[in-house]
């Protein structure tokens, strides 16, 4: 863990744009898919902006340095659940769910949101069983309202 900041003198470093574009890359594929059963878009996170819990950084100088999930200053994940209504992270939420408000009903695209707040980093073996979990929901919800079609048109 490298020092930041305009003068390499920071241990942390404020959370920069990618959280904005990534909420309107989201807008935008939620939109083409307005009229699908699901929503595979998956956000892959990781790194001190996005912790769940708490940990201790020992710094290559020696000092330990506390990251607390629920500082203000330093965490980020709060910006991108709105992205899935508060939902769990860390869980495949590929499958719209549907809430009845005032005989309404209200479908939410909700993007399945990975972290690896913990020090990790994501290795291509991890991202792949989380596409492929995601991958086999959608073809599960896309097969049913196949079946569905079918079975209702006999």
């Amino acid at each position: 863990m490298t020092l930041v900041g305009k003068n390499n003198n920071q241990d942390l470093m404020a959370a920069g744009n990618a959280i904005e574009r990534s909420h309107k890359n989201i807008s935008e594929i939620a939109n083409f898919m307005l009229s699908e059963s699901h929503f595979p878009y998956i956000l892959f996170l990781e790194g001190s902006n996005f912790l769940t819990e708490t940990i201790s950084v020992k710094r290559p100088d020696g000092r330990v340095v506390t990251l607390n999930y629920n500082s203000g200053m330093l965490n980020r994940l709060d910006r991108l659940t709105s992205a899935n209504y508060g939902m769990p992270i860390n869980t495949n939420l590929c499958e719209n769910k549907y809430v009845k408000y005032n005989k309404k009903t209200i479908m939410l695209q909700a993007t399945s949101i990975f972290t690896q707040g913990d020090g990790e980093k994501w290795n291509a073996e991890k991202m792949f069983d989380i596409m492929i979990e995601i991958s086999k929901t959608s073809l599960r919800v896309l097969g049913s309202e196949i079946f569905n079609q079918i079975t209702n048109n006999e």
